[in-house]
Order: structure tokens, then C-alpha cells, then sequence
């Protein structure tokens, strides 16, 4: 009695496209949750690579419009924590924000002999699907200072 219904279970071929539907199906889900993931995280990179060279610019040219950037580190701190905060990226911090000038600005750059400023702003990713991963991003600009500044 067992044999035949096991011979019969064997032969049943109902439900064989649900099964193999669900079992890509898995695959395919986390294939687009990946893509998007990458997206995300490129879009968070490119924010706060933007947020680091406004900051840099701002503080090498002391230009009117960055509102006095360039007189300490600390106004070029808070204005990248709130350029990359105009660009979505909210858990940047003034600690998060690095600023250099002088001989050190000039070995980040690479630079021999032009006065720069450096500034690099490091990101903690959230990401939205994968709780477990939360890798770090740092984003770094430089930029030669104003004759006049």
C-alpha cells in the first residue's frame, strides 16, 4: 500500500510549475534587491563626494556665497554636514568631516608645491535590505587656493 502511493506521488505532476516558480522567483527577488541596493549606495557615494568638493571649493575660494567657510575648519565642517544633508544624506556629522591644509592637505592631494585644501567625508551606509551589512564610505576633494584667500 506504502509502494503504490508513493509510485502515484512520483507520477503527479501538479504543482511542478508553482514549485519551480517559487524557487526562481527567490533568486530573482534578491537579484533586484541587489540592484537596487547598488543603486542606492552609488546615489549616497555620489552625494557625499558632491558635499566634499562644494566644501573644498567653498573653503580654498572664500567666495561670499559660502557664508565665511574658509576662516576656520570648523565652518568648513558644518558646511559639508549640511551640504551632504541638502543632498539626502543625513548621518553626517562635523566629526565625520576632515579638513586639511598646508603640507598636510598638500601629501593628501598629492600636490608639491600649490597651497590646497583637503577635505574628506567619511558615511556610515544603512542599507535598506541587508541589516547586517553597513559599510563605510569616504569621499575626498581637493582644491587650490584663491590668490586673494
Amino acid at each position: 500500500m506504502m509502494r503504490a502511493w508513493v509510485r502515484r506521488f512520483r507520477r503527479d505532476t501538479r504543482g511542478a510549475a508553482a514549485l519551480e516558480f517559487a524557487m526562481t522567483a527567490i533568486c530573482l527577488l534578491v537579484l533586484v534587491i541587489g540592484i537596487i541596493e547598488s543603486g542606492l549606495m552609488f546615489w549616497s557615494w555620489q552625494a557625499l563626494q558632491g558635499a566634499a568638493s562644494d566644501a573644498a571649493r567653498c573653503a580654498a575660494l572664500d567666495s561670499t556665497s559660502c557664508k565665511d567657510v574658509a576662516t576656520t575648519p570648523a565652518n568648513t565642517q558644518s558646511y559639508a554636514v549640511t551640504a551632504a544633508s541638502a543632498r539626502g544624506l543625513s548621518g553626517v556629522a562635523s566629526g565625520n568631516v576632515t579638513v586639511l591644509t598646508g603640507t598636510s592637505a598638500q601629501s593628501a592631494c598629492g600636490a608639491t608645491s600649490a597651497t590646497v585644501v583637503s577635505v574628506s567625508v567619511s558615511y556610515v551606509y544603512g542599507p535598506v535590505f541587508l541589516w547586517s551589512l553597513k559599510p563605510s564610505m569616504t569621499a575626498a576633494a581637493c582644491f587650490p587656493m584663491s590668490a586673494t584667500g
